[in-house]
């Protein structure tokens, strides 16, 4: 089991506001743990966004528990109709992420008994552990562990694309094992989501200056190209999964000629997400891809041809028809990302550089 990042940036935001707040001689040092604990979040922008909506909701909060406990009392039923007003605030104010710190201020607050009947003080104090815990958590993802969704996209699209060409494979030549590929298109349906995780944090970065504002800009559209195309492939390989039998019941000229173009537009696409990274020069890329693109009419003129042919067998073709589309528009979309990733190459190259560390995605 690895470690993640966000496990590591949680326990260093804990350390910290713990640190903090006995320095200041706050307590209970348990607020500012739990703050830091709740208000750690997976991109920077996510954690300033925390971070105000949190230093809102915990003053409302603090507010709305001196109040209460000035005026009304402190027992179980007013703290529990002061968590129902604060929740009602909040939610009216849009402020949902904060809920459950806000809560626990005021029912810290609410509960609590205060030294020598300072009441105001102790309330402050209880706000300043909160804030110095969201702090924490924010200076931690901002300054000591800022994440890098670039690469983990990169790296993570890259792993799952290789995957399922080893799979697709396996499968033309009806050599997988019927149960293993089950399991491994649960594991694959799990790494969409992470996938797409990933791509919606790393366009929640943001990029201050104007230059490297624009190359992200670029590099987004790639990322989402990328994730579409590693999509199309998936949907080629639960389309194999279904129809293997009947696929490999085909006539051997046809479900030769498939095999063929499935491994070219592979090798095409494995190609683009080297030459992204640098792997590959443009030069040497172009060489040894000409053609691929047409394999999509090479493929739809070889359908129409087999299936004239053997039409009494019409209702077992029907059967390829979603097959040889998701090929057709995967073809497309590996074109279509070809085009994005040397015009990026192309243009601004200085701006436009990449430099993604190689790493195992968690």
């Amino acid at each position: 089991m690895r470690l993640g990042a966000r496990s590591l940036k949680t326990g260093l935001a804990v350390t910290l506001a713990l640190f903090v707040s006995m320095f200041f001689h706050l307590t209970p040092l348990t607020m500012s743990g739990i703050a830091a604990a709740v208000a750690t979040q997976p991109s920077v922008h996510r954690s300033i966004r925390t971070m105000i909506d949190n230093v809102q909701g915990n003053i409302i909060g603090a507010i709305i528990a001196m109040l209460f406990v000035s005026f009304i009392g402190s027992n179980p039923f007013i703290i529990g109709l002061a968590v129902i007003i604060v929740i009602v605030i909040q939610i009216r104010l849009g402020l949902h992420s904060t809920l459950t710190l806000t809560m626990v201020t005021v029912i810290v607050i609410m509960a609590g008994t205060p030294p020598h009947g300072d009441f105001t003080m102790f309330a402050i104090e209880r706000v300043l552990l909160v804030l110095i815990g969201v702090l924490s958590a924010t200076f931690v993802n901002l300054v000591l562990l800022p994440p890098k969704y670039e690469n983990k996209l990169y790296y993570t699209i890259l792993d799952q694309s290789t995957e399922l060409f080893k799979w697709i494979r396996l499968l033309s030549h009806h050599a997988s094992e019927h149960t293993k590929i089950k399991d491994e298109l649960t594991i694959f349906d799990k790494n969409r989501l992470k996938i797409d995780n990933y791509y919606h944090w790393y366009k929640e970065e943001r990029n201050y200056l104007k230059k490297h504002r624009f190359a992200k800009y670029r590099k987004a559209v790639i990322f989402r190209q990328m994730i579409t195309a590693t999509k199309k492939l998936h949907d080629i390989l639960r389309a194999l999964d279904r129809n293997e039998n009947a696929f490999h019941q085909l006539p051997d000229s046809f479900k030769k000629t498939l095999q063929d173009r499935l491994e070219g537009l592979m090798t095409y696409h494995e190609r683009v997400l080297l030459k992204f990274n640098g792997k590959i020069r443009s030069e040497h890329h172009e060489e040894h891809t000409k053609g691929y693109c047409e394999y999509k009419g090479k493929i739809t003129d070889s359908f129409i041809e087999n299936y004239r042919k053997y039409n009494s067998e019409e209702s077992n073709w029907l059967t390829f028809f979603p097959l040889i589309g998701s090929i057709i528009s995967y073809s497309q979309n590996i074109e279509h990302l070809d085009q994005l990733v040397e015009g990026f190459q192309t243009f601004h190259k200085k701006e436009n550089k990449v430099n993604f560390v190689e790493e195992k995605p968690e």
